[in-house]
């Protein structure tokens, strides 16, 4: 049976670094006998010795024809890195043969030993060692043994240990140990191999295994992972038990069978590869037969994600997912796709970057998850861009794009649509203000699929004129060495009226307000509607910042001032404007103090006095792994309905001690008053073992396999408990942090506050 194995990504990942268990941190063996060996630096003193050198010191030696020596009284062997401390001990001179006895101690700095006898050569560097306790220095494991073998040699190191123990837990009853005939460590082997070994949790056996691997260091290797129990109201009780493949250096596989009480078995399987220019994952799950459908069908996922650099200036990307009905995400999960999203997005493409010059070509489509309208599929679209800087201060920007959609519900309906968008910029930059000027002229063509509102072809062109100016204002707090700095800004914005009712909507939505989202240009993204604007936009923000430049608070206020009704409109008429003013955007960020963070963002209609959006959010962040955060969030009136939604949640990490911590979310819905989501997790941490137990409770996405047109169910909740447990010493692969539970959520944790360090 091979031993338990680290599942390490084979490409470099942006996340942030998990903080070291204090309780892990802490499980260093050191016997008090380990403090008795002097280092070899100690007993050289200053003098020069070769590998093949033996330095003797004793209180009383005898020589005999200049052959055989005899040691007694305080003896210290020092040869190379080799120390040996006794009672009593003879050399022969000829043979190279040591032996002593009467107790004694040994340490190469790989492993030190307390024995009772030794035999060791010291022309082949090797020693046996009889009734012993040894130490092996680095991995902080440790055991007994009847007889150990060790060949010394420098980067040549082997321990063999005959009827001897091995674990990396303190005390004199560790909570797991391998108790075996023969236990082989090699320092060039990342790994280390026992031999008839029983496997013992509390000194009590558990199992037999006539062979077992255990890692010496980092190095992955083809094993069994830890399983992963569950239960949940959806799919019964659950086990997974992962075996990780590791096929070679730069590839390796993960096979899980996953078994579901309610439902069958589903097979997954995980490759991950990494290349000089391609690093990817494929992933496959499925299950022949599930028992919880009434359609008996097979239930089933693949995706498949790679990265390219072809060479310096092509680079490509793909991301594919397929799933076998729009019920699977809600009932298995996935690493890669939230429950609450709508839709797995497919996307393709190449980017070419050279200079100021930038190409794109990109494919897209879609999954629904829902009783959602399908978006139409991008097959495929063909973008650049470029920069071109002009004498006299002025700029040439170009961005054009060719784009081709299809329906996948309608194979006749498509479009190709072709933008031009030349800008001509002129920037000022000084280091108390800066201003920009830009005179863009949008010109878009599209042949279409023509019915009662869209045209066969349609040519468009708008030009759009956008003045944006800033005033960077500094001044320093009285009696302090902080400063606060003020930055004023004013934009002019005029886009003229187009009628556009006769072209599609293929990529296009409205945009997501906030204070950053006044300046923007456009009010839709995409291309099938350029809101026509006439509008001067006002908005300011001021930081304060203490004396070593970390910045405290920051809050930004704006607000646009229509000088024009917008006619343009998407869908229908609520995605016109026609009030003489936005709603008043603010946002605010405050680091309290050290610990405590607070960070809001309101935008409040000044004509009908009530706030639309609000977000809240309080923090108190001791380290990386202590938090707790309560947070608020209002809607007044949901894209297209009148629906009001106002939530409050509570997210908390932290260490109760050494080894305990715990992890929990809370969110809860005022106008149903009812919990949305909730979590909690606690982990126990010690140097042998971890444990991980959690429950929730979140709202299951049940939509039925085939849709209708009749209006979805009632919202019904999934309830659950998952349980992890992992043995440290025997697995590279930590248990999962804390943290990691509040990203298990239907909204997961984010840092509310983005101030500048």
């Amino acid at each position: 049976m091979p031993a338990t194995a680290q599942q390490t990504s084979p490409q470099t990942l942006s996340q942030p670094a998990q903080a070291p268990s204090t309780a892990l941190a802490s499980c260093q063996v050191s016997p008090q006998w380990l403090d008795q060996i002097p280092s070899a630096d100690e007993l050289l003193q200053g003098r020069e010795l070769s590998l093949e050198d033996l330095l003797v010191r004793a209180d009383h030696t005898q020589l005999d024809a200049d052959r055989f020596a005899q040691f007694r009284g305080n003896v210290v062997l020092l040869q190379g890195r080799q120390r040996l401390l006794t009672g009593n001990a003879a050399f022969d001179n000829v043979t190279g043969e040591l032996r002593a006895d009467g107790g004694l101690l040994f340490s190469d700095d790989y492993i030190a030993v307390r024995a009772s006898d030794i035999q060791a050569d010291s022309f082949s560097q090797s020693a046996s060692i009889i009734d012993s306790e040894y130490l092996l220095i680095e991995r902080s494991a440790h055991g007994v043994a009847g007889q150990i073998d060790i060949r010394t040699a420098e980067g040549e190191r082997q321990v063999m240990l005959h009827d001897g123990t091995f674990t990396t837990c303190p005390g004199d009853r560790p909570a797991w140990q391998i108790a075996a005939r023969n236990i082989e460590i090699n320092e060039n082997d990342s790994w280390g191999t026992a031999h008839h070994a029983q496997f013992r949790l509390f000194n009590v056996p558990v199992l037999y295994i006539p062979r077992f691997s255990f890692p010496l260091t980092d190095e992955r290797k083809s094993g069994l992972l830890y399983p992963t129990i569950r239960s949940s109201a959806r799919n019964g009780v659950e086990l997974e038990v992962p075996y990780y493949f590791n096929l070679a250096e730069n590839y390796d596989l993960t096979l899980t069978p996953r078994l579901m009480t309610d439902r069958g078995v589903m097979g997954m399987a995980e490759f991950r590869y990494l290349t000089d220019s391609h690093a990817g994952t494929v992933e496959a799950n499925y299950l022949h037969k599930d028992r919880r459908s009434n359609n008996d069908n097979s239930r089933s996922l693949w995706r498949v994600e790679q990265q390219s650099r072809l060479n310096e200036r092509w680079s490509g990307y793909l991301d594919y997912a397929q799933v076998s009905d729009t019920a699977y995400i809600n009932d298995f999960g996935s690493t890669f796709i939230n429950r609450a999203d709508p839709h797995l997005y497919r996307r393709g493409q190449l980017d070419y970057q050279a200079g100021l010059t930038r190409i794109q070509i990109q494919v897209e489509d879609f999954q629904m998850l829902g009783p959602y309208r399908a978006p139409y599929r991008t097959m495929p679209r063909f973008s650049a861009w470029h920069e071109q800087p002009l004498d006299l201060g002025f700029e040439l920007k170009w961005f054009s794009e060719v784009t081709h959609f299809r329906n996948p519900l309608n194979g006749s309906d498509t479009a190709t649509r072709v933008h031009a968008e030349p800008t001509l910029r002129y920037e000022v930059i000084r280091p108390a203000w800066d201003w920009q000027a830009d005179l863009s002229y949008l010109v878009t063509h599209y042949d279409q699929f023509a019915d009662e509102q869209r045209d066969a072809s349609v040519t468009r062109a708008i030009p759009q004129v956008r003045w944006h100016g800033r005033i960077h204002l500094e001044r320093p707090f009285t009696n302090s060495l902080g400063y606060q700095t003020l930055t004023p800004q004013l934009q002019y914005l005029y886009v003229p009226y187009r009628d556009q009712t006769n072209i599609g909507i293929y990529d296009t939505i409205l945009m997501q307000d906030d204070y950053y989202s006044l300046f923007r240009p456009r009010r839709f993204t995409g291309l099938d509607r350029i809101a026509d604007a006439h509008q001067v936009t006002f908005g300011a923000t001021t930081s304060f910042f203490n004396d070593y430049a970390d910045e405290l608070l920051r809050l930004s206020l704006g607000q646009i001032i229509y000088l024009d009704e917008s006619q343009t409109q998407l869908f229908d008429e609520t995605s016109r404007i026609t009030a003489s003013n936005s709603e008043l955007a603010a946002e605010l960020d405050f680091r309290i103090s050290e610990r405590w963070f607070a960070s809001s963002a309101v935008q409040y209609d000044t004509d009908l006095s009530i706030v639309r959006k609000s977000r809240a959010a309080l923090e108190y962040r001791k380290d990386a792994g202590n938090l707790i955060q309560l947070n608020h969030r209002r809607v007044q009136g949901l894209v297209g309905t009148t629906e009001e939604v106002e939530q409050i949640g509570m997210v908390a990490s932290w260490r109760l001690n050494r080894d305990w911590a715990f992890a929990t979310h809370w969110y809860q819905d005022l106008r149903t008053n009812r919990t949305m989501d909730a979590l909690f997790g606690l982990q126990y941490d010690s140097c042998c073992w971890s444990i991980q137990i959690s429950a929730y409770r979140r709202v299951n996405r049940n939509y039925d396999l085939n849709f209708s047109d009749e209006p979805l169910p009632p919202a019904e909740f999934d309830n659950g408990v998952s349980l992890q447990f992992s043995l440290t010493g025997l697995s590279n692969a930590a248990s999962s942090g804390i943290m990691n539970l509040l990203q298990q959520g239907i909204f997961g944790y984010r840092r509310p506050f983005y101030l500048s360090n």
